[in-house]
């Protein structure tokens, strides 16, 4: 059962990217107990935070120009750049926004919650969400983390892949060969570096705020409970054969590629298991068998 706690919650997704994020976020926001706001993933603290991701910054202003272009002509302005720009500059409007859609009671006369699942979050340090726990502490909101991590050479790929689809032109090799071209690069290496996004939880949240789960075991009856748990409601049917972007393969590279990606990332695989330690890496990760 959840927890009886009055306090609304709020949701962070801190990814990781291509680790079901899409389908969490779905199961959760099909609750009667969730407080919908304008997207799944807002962009707000990476875009005032990460260096890497700071281009968002830019593309805000002709953006912004677009919607009050359409507001002052009387039509409808685009409501989410017009709230995720105003947050970005001030970021107090972050919290409030999500504090004050969680307010009010859910049916049945529990608390509400509301989410924000961005999966560039896990390039936030500790300094930020020790932040959103206590900014969203200060309005009465129970603000909590979930962190959802796989195999690093699975989620390399699958993001290599989702780039191709995208932007073909910039990634015109075979996915080995842009896997090999990009495994050692920042900007996609960093979002398998769960050490530094573990390490930012541990400093920011106390553990009975924080859900830890694994890509490979979140289409299960244990995971959705653990999650519900954390998130204070009540469960409710989960569609585990609906998986967006998912192939349904694991990655088919050689074991040479598997084995230099995996060796450039040694560190993560050590740091996951010493956090999980109640988890079979070695089988969970099959790629972990040339680094543990």
């Amino acid at each position: 059962m959840p927890d009886p706690s009055p306090s609304p919650t709020f949701v962070l997704g801190l990814g990781a990217q291509k680790a079901g994020t899409t389908w969490l976020h779905a199961y959760l926001a099909a609750s009667p107990a969730h407080a919908p706001g304008l997207r799944k993933e807002y962009h707000v603290l990476d875009a005032i935070d990460v260096a890497e991701e700071s281009w968002k910054v830019r593309r805000i202003a002709p953006r912004l120009e677009r919607a009050a272009e359409r507001v002052a002509l009387g039509e409808r302005g685009n409501a989410f750049e017009l709230q995720r720009t105003a947050m970005i500059w001030e970021d107090s409007l972050y919290p409030a926004y999500f504090a004050g859609l969680a307010g009010g009671r859910a049916p049945g006369g529990g608390p509400r919650f509301s989410m924000d699942v961005t999966p560039s979050y896990a390039l936030l340090g500790a300094p930020r969400l020790r932040w959103v726990r206590e900014s969203f502490a200060e309005r009465g909101v129970r603000a909590v983390a979930v962190f959802l991590m796989r195999d690093p050479v699975d989620r390399l790929h699958s993001q290599v892949r989702f780039f191709q689809r995208r932007r073909p032109e910039q990634h015109p090799g075979t996915t080995e060969e842009e896997v090999l071209r990009l495994y050692g690069d920042p900007a996609f290496a960093s979002r398998s570096r769960y050490e530094r996004t573990l390490a930012a939880i541990a400093g920011a949240f106390a553990p009975d705020a924080v859900h830890v789960g694994f890509y490979e075991t979140l289409f299960t009856d244990a995971s959705v409970d653990a999650v519900c748990r954390l998130v204070g409601i009540d469960r409710h049917p989960a569609d585990f054969d609906h998986r967006p972007h998912d192939a349904g393969e694991r990655h088919g590279l050689s074991d040479e590629t598997e084995r230099r990606v995996a060796e450039h990332l040694r560190e993560t695989y050590a740091a996951v298991a010493h956090a999980c330690p109640d988890v079979d890496l070695r089988a969970l990760w099959p790629s972990s068998r040339w680094v543990l």
